[in-house]
């Protein structure tokens, strides 16, 4: 970023202006933190219904110019990585139509993946819902194959995409047991940039609430806003098992926001700053990756794309009734910083960044 924004941000008061990230350059454990170094920028995880592999978005170098990434599995027995897509597998014929009807084909290697989704729809197909930049902004649809077939690995079938908006950037999507979904719209990627920043993030930042949470139905095009979602740079997005209320994080907004999906009211918050992605835990329980340290050093982390971060962060366990929270994790500095996920899988909680070339597992006990 221009130097002469980040003296402008740090005279508003968004930035920490003495602090710069510590880059990780070896893959060692840290206590109980186990590394895992076999991954390009894993800024979201699923896990998949085998209960044995993870499914991770990864982006490219970076966010904004949609670099080229993939959807990798990962099985954390064996620490084996496979390609997910684009892969070289066959899909099997499928003349199914999950898209609408401007959706130009299939993205192929100019996907540049980001959110991710997995959901089982009401029919028992496995929906995976991925938010792409790369060629342009959709939200690409696939179905899970051989999802618990303990013979047969687990593969990915291109079903359709759902192109946005104009000026529309999304970060996150959460599937609906019909096969629609819940999105994010974080910042207006058409504004004018100012000394190389994007004005729509720099309104961001200053606190305007120009984002929103909205709602994609199959067989429609228009995407309906949730009313009282908007934000600061609304990023991660879940739901409640039965559909009635979704979760939203609002980024510079200082809050996590509990919304009445048909209403679009306001129900709650939980008062987190900063915070990236959100995932269940199997006991019902929300987890939230915040990042806590300067806004500066996430700034610098961006200026090293690819490089593995230091960037403070905590992981917050919410109940969605009361939008009680409590820290379970902080965290600073190797093996890993800049978290962006934690996906509890197998007793452990693993976690994603938006930047460097790891996983992190740390033991984890829900309540």
């Amino acid at each position: 970023m221009n130097r002469l924004i980040l003296s402008l941000l740090c005279g508003v008061g968004l930035a920490g202006c003495s602090d710069k990230p510590a880059l990780v350059s070896d893959c060692t454990a840290v206590g109980a933190m186990q590394p895992v170094c076999t991954f390009q920028n894993p800024e979201d995880i699923e896990a998949l219904p085998d209960g044995k592999i993870l499914l991770v978005s990864q982006m490219g170098k970076s966010m904004e110019s949609a670099d080229a990434g993939s959807l990798v599995f990962f099985e954390p027995s064996s620490q084996t990585v496979s390609p997910a897509f684009p892969s070289s597998a066959t899909e099997p014929a499928n003349n199914e139509n999950w898209r609408t009807s401007n959706c130009p084909g299939n993205p192929g290697a100019k996907l540049a993946p980001h959110g991710i989704s997995l959901r089982q729809r009401a029919d028992r197909r496995w929906q995976l819902a991925v938010v792409n930049h790369g060629g342009r902004e959709s939200v690409e649809l696939f179905e899970l194959l051989n999802a618990r077939d303990a013979t047969s690995a687990p593969r990915l079938a291109w079903r359709g995409c759902v192109p946005m908006a104009d000026g529309m950037f999304v970060n996150d999507v959460v599937v609906l047991k019909n096969g629609g979904f819940i999105g994010s719209h974080m910042f207006d990627k058409r504004s004018t940039s100012i000394f190389g920043l994007n004005f729509g993030i720099l309104k961001t930042m200053l606190g305007i609430k120009s984002d929103y949470v909205f709602e994609w139905q199959p067989g429609g095009s228009a995407f309906r806003i949730l009313d009282e979602s908007h934000g600061a740079f609304i990023n991660g997005v879940e739901m409640s098992a039965d559909e009635r209320h979704v979760y939203a994080n609002v980024y510079f907004g200082g809050e996590v926001l509990k919304l009445d999906r048909q209403s679009g009211k306001k129900l709650g918050s939980a008062p987190i700053g900063h915070a990236d992605n959100l995932a269940w835990d199997e006991h019902g329980n929300l987890l939230d990756v915040a990042h806590t340290g300067p806004l500066l050093m996430h700034i610098e982390c961006n200026h090293h794309p690819g490089a593995t971060c230091a960037l403070d962060y905590a992981v917050h366990r919410i109940n969605p009734e009361t939008m009680a929270s409590e820290i379970i994790l902080q965290h600073a500095g190797a093996p890993m910083g800049a978290a962006t996920v934690a996906r509890e899988h197998q007793g452990k909680l693993w976690l994603g960044s938006f930047t460097g070339n790891r996983l992190v597992s740390v033991p984890y006990s829900p309540k």
